[in-house]
């Protein structure tokens, strides 16, 4: 929820949408009968141990890091290859004498994803207090002190740490599925659903670049939740 728009949206809403590379149809009106609003309380016997789910990101994002500069390699190795065969003329050498191509400057630039991934992880967990209003055009989850307003079907630009992102929402069966996909790194995917029994089970999945960490939250129906007086992401 913590993801902030920053532009007006791109596009305006229709009946069946595509999330941009997303996998999964979503559409922009919610199933007949489903009762998604209300407040909701977290039940922590029910939940993933958000501890847990960052241990296992680390051990994901350190396993990525070491994977890269061994496909880096490879790929130096393979270009070099072709040259001998004559496949291209030699690349130049760089100042270390470095030969293969160098990355841009964009790329140079760019943070080391670590602790940045882990940040933006912990600061898209949902609250232990929800309130969900569903109407036509929008969908609205407050949680504590803040709330995130969606438009189904909208695509809109965001602010994903210090990069931008493209995010777009819908329905996919019983859930309300947000994909929020940056200009470089993993996607984060947030999803609010009923389960069989009625809880609300709410699922932030982090998935790209050789990472793949998911924390899964289970809530149940309150009459006390506090709600956020205004949306916070405009």
């Amino acid at each position: 929820m913590p993801i902030r728009a920053r532009l007006l949206p791109l596009c305006a809403a229709v009946l069946a949408i595509t999330a941009g590379c997303a996998a999964h149809r979503l559409l922009a009106t919610a199933p007949a009968g489903l009762r998604l609003g209300g407040d909701w309380v977290l039940d922590p016997a029910a939940s993933e141990n958000t501890a847990q789910a960052v241990a296992h990101l680390q051990a994901e994002i350190s396993n990525a890091m070491q994977l890269r500069p061994q496909r880096a390699s490879g790929s130096a190795e393979a270009g070099a290859r072709r040259r001998r065969m004559g496949a291209g003329p030699a690349a130049p050498r760089g100042d270390a004498g470095r030969t293969g191509p160098q990355p841009s400057a964009a790329a140079r630039a760019q943070p080391a994803p670590g602790a940045a991934l882990i940040q933006e992880f912990l600061s898209n967990i949902p609250g232990n207090n929800l309130a969900i209003t569903v109407t036509a055009g929008s969908v609205t989850v407050a949680s504590d002190d803040s709330s995130q307003q969606y438009a189904p079907g909208v695509q809109t630009a965001v602010e994903w740490g210090r990069i931008g992102a493209q995010q777009i929402s819908g329905w996919q069966g019983r859930r309300y599925v947000i994909d929020t996909r940056p200009e470089w790194g993993p996607a984060i995917t947030q999803s609010y659903g009923l389960a069989p029994d009625g809880m609300l089970v709410v699922t932030l999945r982090l998935e790209g670049s050789g990472i793949d960490a998911t924390l899964t939250r289970r809530y149940r129906r309150t009459k006390h939740a506090p709600r956020a007086l205004l949306p916070t992401n405009n």
